[in-house]
């Protein structure tokens, strides 16, 4: 897991969300207020602050993003999903996507 501090308090999870659509383009899912399950298939609801990230009809490739406010900023926590092979995968090819496109847009 690694975190992202951007130095915007008044960020919402529907901001991080449409930076996320738009930087990462369509053919990755953006699921507010979800949260990934361990096994593949579909998110499971979550809590206002969650995010789930995804590629694929199944979203086997996906990423768990938790916001939260802290220090007159927005921390964004970014956490693989999956088990075992998948979250290698998703450690590797999917979280530093999602990672660069938050810098990137926030200037971070």
């Amino acid at each position: 897991m690694s975190t992202i501090t951007i130095p915007q308090p008044e960020l919402t999870t529907e901001d991080v969300s449409a930076t996320l659509r738009k930087g990462l383009g369509p053919r990755y899912q953006v699921l507010p207020g979800m949260r990934t399950s361990l096994l593949p298939g579909a998110p499971d609801p979550g809590w206002p602050d969650s995010i789930v990230v995804g590629t694929g009809a199944g979203r086997v490739f996906r990423v768990q993003l938790e916001i939260d406010h802290r220090g007159g900023g927005t921390r964004v926590r970014v956490a693989p999903g999956g088990l075992s092979a998948l979250r290698l995968v998703n450690t590797i090819v999917i979280a530093p996507r999602v990672r660069r496109t938050l810098r990137t847009a926030f200037g971070v």
